[in-house]
């Protein structure tokens, strides 16, 4: 009987056993899914709920996916402040966005900037700590990335009275050593680019997978360190063997004041290495940028060139730091490319 039942059944066919793995397959997928929006719903709920509910009066914001939070609404625009900029037209000027583990707050438009900027500038005077400040700014002991409190203020006053006037401008030719400015371009690429660890910073398995970029991080940042280190040293040196045999000492340069500061307020070496960097302010990019708005207004590049000229006259062979001053129409040029060009589009 158990034979003759066998006999009876046909076997399966190959075709029907594909059709019943890939119904599987669906099966799981579909579950799959499910499972993923009522997670997606939750989170959101849960967002909207501690936004509005919450101790924190957070502002609104796109919605979020669980992990990355916001970080798709990013991924395929280019660049990335302009999908800012059109996420705030939906969301208003103040707006959450959450970049991995990290919440952020976007500010656009001159009056919520005015607000957070001017009106309130002490309550976010401070800017946030991740792996990367703290690879290039000496654990955030510069003046750019330095805590707001009297050390900060200190290092401004410094920075204005002493360092940033036209004079000591004028003389920074031979502290714009070639050395220097290819490690700070170098550096500069990798803070301005992506880290995951910044984003999740409580990942050690992120942290991890960014060891490498880190790692360039910090040896493109020891290099700078040790070039200024070495020109201080040198200076020092100089300075002390002047002293020795009685020479009067020149006039202070960018390094002499920093160096006299630093031996009469405590000041230490990051604020050297920073203002150095801070004042190299038009990079190649600029430069290429203002030839070619230049270019395609023609009027412009005529008044340009007959204000250069006339500044130079018939004499001057090339034009020197005082006679800047004079190229009002030049300096307007200028700031007119970088409003419509950027340097850096988005300030922390």
């Amino acid at each position: 009987m158990d034979e003759l039942s066998i006999q009876n059944h046909s076997p399966i066919s190959m075709d029907e056993l594909s059709f019943g793995s890939l119904c599987l397959v669906a099966m799981a997928t579909l579950a799959l899914a499910l499972a993923l929006m009522v997670v997606m719903g939750a989170h959101r709920r849960g967002g909207e709920k501690g936004a509005t509910t919450g101790a924190k009066n957070l502002p609104p914001g796109p919605w979020n996916l669980p992990v990355i939070g916001s970080l798709h609404h990013l991924f395929f625009a280019s660049p990335p402040h302009r999908a800012l900029l059109r996420l705030s037209r939906r969301h208003g000027p103040l707006m959450l966005v959450r970049l991995g583990e990290v919440p952020t707050v976007i500010v656009s438009g001159s009056d919520a900037a005015m607000e957070v900027l001017k009106a309130r500038d002490p309550a976010f005077a401070d800017r946030a700590r991740s792996t990367t400040v703290d690879a290039v700014s000496f654990g955030g002991k510069g003046i750019i990335f330095a805590p707001y409190g009297e050390h900060w203020r200190q290092a401004r006053r410094v920075c204005l009275a002493e360092l940033l006037s036209a004079r000591q401008i004028d003389r920074l030719e031979h502290i714009r050593r070639e050395e220097y400015l290819r490690e700070l371009g170098v550096l500069t690429t990798l803070v301005a680019g992506f880290s995951m660890a910044d984003l999740f910073p409580s990942s050690r398995v992120v942290r991890w997978l960014s060891r490498r970029t880190e790692r360039r991080l910090r040896r493109s940042h020891a290099e700078m360190a040790r070039i200024v280190g070495s020109i201080m040293e040198e200076r020092k040196e100089k300075k002390a063997s002047d002293a020795g045999v009685g020479a009067k000492g020149e006039d202070d340069d960018l390094l002499g004041v920093l160096l006299r500061l630093q031996e009469e307020d405590g000041l230490t070496s990051p604020l050297t290495a920073e203002v150095i960097a801070a004042l190299v302010t038009i990079d190649k990019a600029e430069n290429e940028w203002i030839m070619v708005e230049l270019m395609r207004n023609p009027r412009a590049m005529d008044k340009a060139q007959q204000e250069v000229r006339n500044t130079l006259g018939h004499e001057k062979g090339k034009l020197i730091g005082t006679d800047i001053s004079e190229l009002h129409y030049l300096c307007m040029v200028i700031k007119e490319t970088l409003r419509l060009h950027p340097a850096s589009a988005l300030i922390l």
